[in-house]
């Protein structure tokens, strides 16, 4: 991996040696020197950070490389992005157009990652029939787990673990089931939401920040999204459902050694939301 420092263009600011924590910059009798290129993980900084472009690295592509606008985005209009932002569970029936998928991958690429190991990676369905395979097979399960809760074995292990999270979400949907079946029998889906888009973000399964590395990304994408006028909503109950099932696994074609920490679905909403919403306080801890 060829890392250089171009001399003529170097003011030995330092600041290459400074950012670097790989140790493949350091300072030498007071100038700055590659030291051991092959401790880089490609971060790119020492290229950032340099005002006088004196870095060549060939180990990156100099094409995406461009000096950053200096006027910075508005802090009060990503507030507002930020507090504008829900999730959407009611679609039009309207396709996302591919290039502005690809426009929303692009960015949420550039999203921090542990040792910039980029190790996640991005799945698009658009496939109609499979989106309501999933939504009936994931509520039909759901459908079963109540009937098995009715039963005299199922009342008795959900009163031993009601204390759960796991048994606490399931009595926080028993009371409304009959509600939710009537509904889908009438068309609504209470899964994907009649979402045209399903995006899941997958990452290495035994990596350590694996899942870390997915939701970073997956929060650009959200509000990325959200500044486009498309919607999304976390889907937690197929990521859920990915862990345990080989079958939706091989529907969604997920990667041997790969699991999904990720689910959402996108498209552009039915309709807006006028006002932002109530959210906790805090809970914060200071250490001084």
């Amino acid at each position: 991996m060829l890392i250089r420092k171009i001399e003529d263009r170097c003011n030995r600011c330092m600041l290459c040696v400074k950012e670097c924590v790989s140790s493949v910059w350091r300072e030498i009798e007071g100038v700055p020197m590659v030291y051991a290129p092959e401790q880089c993980n490609l971060c790119g900084h020492c290229i950032a950070v340099c005002p006088k472009s004196a870095v060549e690295h060939k180990g990156l592509d100099s094409n995406q490389i461009r000096k950053i606008g200096k006027k910075l985005f508005d802090s009060d209009e990503y507030k507002e992005l930020a507090l504008s932002r829900r999730s959407i569970r009611q679609y039009k029936d309207a396709s996302v157009p591919e290039d502005i998928i690809k426009n929303i991958i692009d960015l949420a690429r550039y999203s921090p990652t542990a040792s910039n190991s980029q190790n996640i990676a991005y799945m698009i369905i658009t496939d109609r029939e499979l989106l309501e395979k999933i939504s009936s097979t994931l509520f039909g399960i759901g459908e079963r787990v109540n009937d098995w809760m009715q039963t005299c074995w199922g009342r008795v292990i959900i009163n031993l673990f009601q204390k759960t999270d796991f048994v606490k979400t399931l009595n926080k949907y028993k009371d409304s089931m009959d509600y939710y079946i009537a509904k889908t029998r009438e068309g609504r889906d209470f899964i994907l939401h009649h979402a045209p888009v399903l995006l899941l973000i997958h990452g290495p399964k035994n990596t350590m920040f694996s899942n870390d590395n997915c939701g970073i990304a997956s929060t650009n994408i959200i509000n990325y999204a959200h500044s486009l006028g498309l919607g999304t909503c976390y889907i937690g109950y197929l990521t859920m459902a990915l862990r345990f099932s080989t079958t939706l696994r091989k529907w969604l074609k997920v990667p041997k050694g790969r699991r999904v920490f990720v689910s959402m679905v996108m498209g552009y909403p039915s309709y807006s939301f006028s006002f932002t919403v109530s959210r906790k306080r805090p809970a914060i801890t200071w250490i001084q």
